[in-house]
């Protein structure tokens, strides 16, 4: 008969939790922006560097979309230029976009291996603690060079224009527009302002 550990599976689950969610949020403890909406209620906004971590990943998967579709003999050039057109850059000033989607997705997919290693192992979470924390501060260190890379190669304008770009696309707002867009049905009368 197996012996039972000594840690409880809600335990376990509630620290595995923490970690993933320290993961995802690079700049924990950082103080977030906030913006006062019309309706009186605060806001926070997630520091820049959270933009940056999700609109490069999100290009990478563009990318590697449109080689795909390219391999079946595709068009996939509609999938790989689209955050590129709605910026209105041109191929020279996206190449470092595209360069640090590249090395950060990389970087990002490798210490996430890690990651799971260690949380596969069977081993008590206080155990490898210590590691995930480093592995984020890791993560954080690579997501800063790549802050700091693309700073370095894109005109103030054009960083700028990426910046507002990045937060207006993956702010909830925006979701929540490309979802009515989507249906194309207004809301019902009931529910109007």
């Amino acid at each position: 008969m197996a012996r039972k550990s000594r840690y409880s599976s809600p335990v376990v689950l509630f620290g595995i939790m923490l970690i993933a969610g320290a993961l995802l949020y690079p700049a924990v403890g950082q103080t977030a922006q906030s913006q006062q909406p019309a309706t009186g209620q605060i806001q926070s906004r997630p520091p820049i560097e959270h933009y940056y971590l999700q609109f490069l990943r999100h290009q990478n998967q563009l990318d590697e979309w449109a080689a795909r579709q390219a391999a079946k003999g595709h068009d996939g050039s509609v999938l790989h230029n689209h955050l590129q057109k709605d910026m209105g850059f041109s191929d020279a000033e996206y190449a470092p976009i595209r360069v640090s989607s590249v090395r950060l997705t990389a970087k990002v997919k490798a210490l996430g291996a890690q990651a799971a290693a260690l949380k596969a192992s069977g081993a008590p979470l206080t155990s490898y603690a210590p590691q995930m924390k480093a592995l984020a501060a890791q993560r954080d260190a690579d997501l800063n060079a790549e802050v700091a890379f693309l700073k370095g190669n894109l005109s103030p304008d054009k960083r700028a224009k990426l910046e507002a770009f990045m937060v207006q696309f993956f702010s909830p707002a925006h979701a929540t527009d490309q979802r009515n867009s989507a249906t194309q049905q207004p809301a019902p009368a009931a529910v109007k302002p």
